[in-house]
């Protein structure tokens, strides 16, 4: 999403996102939007803005965990580009995509074994299955190492 995107969604302008990423430290009446993007609470978004406001640079920013990748429902999953945001836990190594509105995380470099889910990624494109899955020649497999309980 672009700054302007961002703003619109969370109810701030993009100048104000812009000046927050510079070190300005944002108004309280900016928390509640502020703390939806950055998936923690209102009283920890002003718990960080009290820190920054003292801070001699250092803060205690949350984990914001693995990169999230993708997004769509058990059938059709579309890969981004880039990442998108976050998604807690840190797991190292993993990206997450967001099925059916919960978080999946994935690790590309463990081989598949019978009955992992599995994400059979293309370039841009996913879907979920149980292993073992026939391959076609442009696909990957991922092994989904943690699903977000509902």
């Amino acid at each position: 999403m672009t700054e302007s995107e961002l703003g619109a969604k969370y109810g701030f302008s993009q100048q104000a996102f812009s000046s927050w990423k510079a070190g300005v430290v944002p108004r309280p009446k900016m928390y509640a939007g502020l703390a939806e993007f950055l998936r923690i609470s209102v009283d920890q978004m002003s718990e960080l803005a009290d820190e920054a406001k003292a801070s001699t640079g250092s803060t205690k920013l949350p984990d914001l965990g693995a990169p999230l990748m993708g997004r769509g429902s058990n059938d059709s999953i579309v890969i981004e580009q880039f990442t998108i945001g976050f998604a807690a836990p840190n797991i190292s190594n993993c990206y997450a995509i967001r099925v059916d509105g919960h978080h999946l995380w994935i690790d590309p470099r463990i081989t598949p074994v019978p009955g992992n889910t599995v994400l059979i990624r293309t370039k841009m494109r996913g879907a979920l299955a149980t292993w073992p899955v026939p391959l076609q020649e442009d696909q990957e497999v991922h092994v989904v190492t943690l699903a977000e309980l509902a």
